[in-house]
């Protein structure tokens, strides 16, 4: 069943919006915590991950649905 929604195009392209939205703010996150360097301004990122964020929850959705969808239909069922 995972593996049918793993398979859906819709789905990867969604892991991988969320994936290149959010990792440039959290990797600021990481950086600042570890450096101890506070009072930076991370607008930039903050706008490029609220841009791509539901963008991808639609397109992990709509990735999961199809595949789930595909999975009921039968092309999971090995006979």
């Amino acid at each position: 069943m995972f593996k049918e929604i793993l398979r859906s195009k819709l789905f990867r392209a969604g892991a991988a919006l969320l994936l290149a939205g959010a990792s440039p703010l959290l990797l600021y996150i990481l950086y600042e915590f570890v450096s101890g360097r506070r009072g930076g301004n991370p607008i930039g990122l903050g706008l490029l991950f609220f841009v791509s964020f539901w963008p991808a929850v639609l397109l992990l959705v709509i990735g999961a649905v199809s595949g789930l969808r595909r999975y009921a239909g039968g092309a999971g069922k090995k006979t």
